[in-house]
């Protein structure tokens, strides 16, 4: 028998031998071999001798980091979080399409979760190598079989080590290919020790006789873990997986494991159930192989909310930023200057703002900081560094598929032509991205752009300003997250990714969510309130207040809880000029309800849908935000409007289920259609009659996972898709489709592009690029500089440089008189204060219009709609502390 020498390691740096932790025994039983430990080759990797904090430290990684905590120097696991009861993130319609079928799901909800792996950063391995682990056992779950929930039942917990691991995000319980799962060496809290294959459907022993029974399984033990790796084969190995449990020793050895498939690869821990275990000690024989350096950026990323930038009283700017860090912190400054380089350096740079780090249960280190800019933001481009407790954080050390960046952050002069860039459904995984070995598991599985080449050529393009428009992390999509950590962590993947926070830090942004971002498909109307204040609908209302609370406050600066309130977060930004503004608007939770099969499910008959999406009293944006929208857009004095958040007015795209009275694949019960903002008719009617009361007005919105450019006849209103970023499957076309048609509810309609996954112009032409998918943003400028603005929107693949051609068969390159209804009158030649802001009232008080002087003092304005020639009209105009009023009266337009 082998003679096994106690658990003793060094330190990584000073090569330190250390106390040995626990006595062992002397024989490996069973008459297996166990190879010899030498206390001079074990590396101690962590004892977690630090402060407590949900960080794990650098040296960890993990798609759910919420599992685990450092606590009293040990890694201990977390067994409940805010948002952790495995909730069903999404609507009965999802199973209801035309009431075929209903999922109990309510009554049946399992909140049981999967294998949660946090992984070493520092360490891939090969050849031999042997990992060891000491733990201690605090407390074994309670069983019940009332309710019959996985995690009450005997087995399903367990601890371990995992090994010839791939990507540092491996976790949870999908399954993958051979080999691109690790092997684990799980101790389970019924007494089963073994080693198990994760990439195979409910993990299963690795292979026969790979697992046995143990004893001694109980609450205080210690237990003690070893995986060997060995053998003289660079092709095949031994793997021996070893527990120390109670005073007896388990071993399980398997021969001739493929090394590449099986062995080589990531290590780290790995635990689930309501088994309540800390890790005290991970040691590692390194062998040949050597630790990696670890390369983070502690500042996740620090974003300008464009949409927050005000003038105060005082006549200076301010805008919020928000701050996300990967570890804990006091206080973070941020410091503003007119130059990357100032004199000096950035330390001399006074402080134009600093906040509290904060960590509760819906902010992991983040912080919202008010910045005041040292001038106007129309007036320089600015730029800025972050400060964390006192140390300069900007930059980030992390090379992406563009390479290293080396920058501080920048906030470009906001003066036209005004440059946006609108994109949105940007996911992590899945959509067939254009990188190698991206599948389950493997090294890019989890990835933060699709493509090596997304946005090379963005700085070229000269934008001020990003739009990001409807599933901006796409929260659910992976899975449903556990806790506020594992939210943050799919959130920072994505937004925080080495490409994405070079975007989002050198532009200024807006952030307006759609209905994944909230951790839950088709959010929208009165149910998504219900599903955060009721517990018995299938969903979990922490989990989705929770959600709530986390997008508000990285998308509004919003500091306080929501709770099951529903959010009044549209708002307009209005450039410092006055001559442009952006409205984000919510198009989703406050529309009515996509029930419309009250009568049949109350028993009251057997007719469905007796009032359906037509149904005239249908709202799309709510009362309260519509009369808001309606008093903003006519009184708004900016010649250009562009208007973000509002999903496809024109439905011409396809849902998947067919009304039978039309023909068109837009069924009332369609849960499809009904994430279209045009499902609710009426609403949608209302919203392109306002927009069409003014020239210059452009809707642009994300989701519907393609692009295009479509054109009212009647309303001469532009409204433009574009994405997705990481996914695929564009939307059907409906019937008709084409370069000039009619949509499902009969409005005249141009589509002037179409960039789809199928077709790349509006005559359907099959699409026959170079690029594997169509990922993409709008190009959009704004310039309202000639007396008539014009507007300008291209579709651009993320690969392509602005010199290319743009994508979909057209683009948008019109005055801002070409939009808008058709006038039926115009303004008598009239002058007033030069540079005002003018409105046009009916003698009433009713509002008209809104406009800006030219430098003269005349009024560009061509034309108004729906008001007779010889009307007298009320002009207003103000200029600081001047104003005018005058009567007028409309003429004839002419002929």
């Amino acid at each position: 028998m082998t003679r096994i020498p106690t658990f003793a390691a060094c330190l990584l740096i000073s090569s330190t031998v250390i106390t040995p932790c626990a006595a062992v025994p002397e024989t490996s039983g069973d008459g297996v071999d166990v190879p010899v430990i030498r206390a001079d080759d074990l590396v101690l990797v962590d004892d977690f001798e630090r402060a407590d904090a949900t960080y794990h430290g650098d040296g960890w990684e993990s798609l759910n980091p919420g599992y685990w905590q450092v606590e009293s120097g040990s890694l201990r696991r977390r067994l409940d979080n805010v948002g952790d009861h495995n909730p069903t993130t999404s609507f009965p319609w999802h199973w209801s399409q035309g009431g075929k079928s209903v999922s109990p799901v309510a009554a049946k909800r399992d909140p049981s979760l999967p294998f949660g792996m946090i992984w070493r950063r520092d360490w891939r391995l090969t050849g031999n190598y042997t990992i060891v682990v000491d733990a201690t056992i605090r407390t074994l779950p309670e069983y019940s079989k009332d309710p019959p929930w996985r995690n009450r039942q005997p087995g399903y917990a367990c601890f371990g080590v995992c090994f010839g691991g791939g990507s540092l995000y491996e976790s949870r319980d999908w399954t993958a290919k051979p080999g691109d799962g690790s092997w684990m060496a799980l101790l389970h809290d019924d007494g089963r020790f073994g080693v198990y294959d994760h990439a195979e459907r409910d993990s299963p022993p690795a292979w026969d006789g790979a697992e046995q029974s143990v004893t001694g399984v109980a609450a205080e033990r210690q237990a003690h873990i070893e995986v060997h790796v060995h053998g003289e084969s660079d092709q095949l190995a031994t793997v021996l997986a070893r527990l120390i449990l109670d005073g007896r020793e388990y071993v399980v050895q398997r021969e001739e494991v493929d090394r590449g498939l099986f062995t080589d690869g990531l290590f780290g821990l790995v635990a689930r159930g309501r088994l309540d275990v800390e890790i005290n000690r991970v040691g590692l024989v390194p062998g040949a192989n050597e630790a990696e350096p670890v390369v983070l950026n502690e500042l996740h990323t620090c974003y300008g909310l464009g949409d927050t930038l005000r003038q105060e009283a005082d006549g200076r700017w301010t805008c919020k930023m928000i701050a996300m860090f990967r570890n804990p912190g006091s206080r973070v400054a941020v410091r503003v200057a007119d130059s990357e380089h100032p004199a000096g350096g950035w330390e001399s740079v006074p402080v134009a703002g600093d906040a509290g780090i904060v960590d509760n249960d819906f902010r992991r280190y983040t912080a919202v900081v008010d910045v005041r800019l040292p001038c106007g933001p129309a007036d320089a481009t600015l730029y800025y560094t972050v400060w964390k407790d006192g140390r300069d954080v900007t930059g980030d050390p992390r090379e992406g598929f563009l390479g290293h960046k080396d920058y501080v952050g920048r906030l470009p002069r906001l003066g036209s032509p005004y440059r946006m860039c609108t994109l949105g459904g940007h996911a992590i995984h899945g959509g067939r991205p254009d990188l190698p070995r991206a599948g389950t598991y493997q090294k890019n599985w989890i990835h933060g752009q699709p493509c090596r080449d997304a946005y090379r050529h963005f700085e070229d393009y000269r934008f001020q300003i990003i739009n990001w428009d409807d599933d901006v992390w796409y929260l659910e999509l992976l899975f449903p997250p556990p806790s506020t950590d594992d939210a943050y962590k799919i959130i920072t993947l994505t937004i925080a990714e080495p490409t994405t926070r070079w975007l989002m830090m050198r532009h200024w942004n807006i952030l307006n969510p759609g209905d994944h971002d909230y951790g839950m498909d088709d959010v929208k109307g009165p149910e998504q309130m219900l599903v955060r204040r009721r517990d018995d609908l299938g969903q979990d209302p922490a989990y989705m207040r929770r959600n709530f609370d986390i997008v508000r406050h990285l998308v509004t600066g919003t500091q306080e809880r929501t709770g099951a309130e529903n959010p009044k977060d549209w708002r307009r930004w209005k450039m410092p000029n006055g001559d442009f503004s952006v409205y984000v608007v919510e198009a989703r939770l406050w529309r009515t309800s996509q029930d419309t099969n009250l009568w049949v499910d109350a028993g009251w008959g057997e007719r469905r849908a007796l009032y359906g999406r037509r149904d005239p009293t249908r709202a799309l944006l709510g009362e309260e935000q519509f009369a808001w929208l309606s008093e903003r857009i006519r009184t708004d004095t900016s010649p250009l409007i562009c208007v973000t958040g509002i999903n496809c007015l024109h439905p011409i795209f396809t849902g998947g289920m067919r009304d039978e009275t039309t023909g068109y694949k837009f069924a009332n019960e369609c849960r499809i259609a009904a994430d279209y903002a045009g499902w609710a008719k009426a609403g949608a009617d209302r919203v392109l009659d306002l927009f069409g009361s003014r020239s210059g007005i452009i809707s642009v919105y994300g989701d519907i996972h393609l692009a295009s450019i479509v054109r009212d006849r009647k309303q001469r209103v532009i409204e433009c898709s574009c994405g997705p970023i990481g996914r695929t499957g564009s939307r059907g076309l409906i019937r008709g489709f084409g370069p000039r048609m009619t949509d499902v509810d009969g409005r005249e309609v141009d589509v002037m592009a179409l960039y789809h996954d199928r077709f790349d112009t509006p005559e359907q032409r099959p699409r026959t690029d170079d690029k594997p998918q169509i990922w993409n943003f709008l190009e959009q400028e704004f310039d309202t500089r000639p007396p008539d603005p014009r507007m300008r929107v291209k579709i651009r693949h993320i690969e392509d440089p602005p010199t290319a051609e743009a994508r979909g068969g057209g683009v948008v390159d019109m005055a801002a008189s070409e939009t808008g209804r058709a006038p039926t009158c115009v303004l008598p030649a009239v002058t007033t204060l030069p540079d005002a802001a003018v409105n046009l009232l009916r003698l009433d008080g009713r509002p008209v219009r809104g406009v800006r002087s030219l430098s003269d003092g005349t009024v560009p304005l061509t034309g108004l709609p729906d008001i007779a020639p010889g009307t007298a009209l009320l002009m207003v105009s103000n200029r600081g502390e001047q104003a005018e009023a005058r009567l007028i009266h409309t003429v004839q337009p002419p002929r």
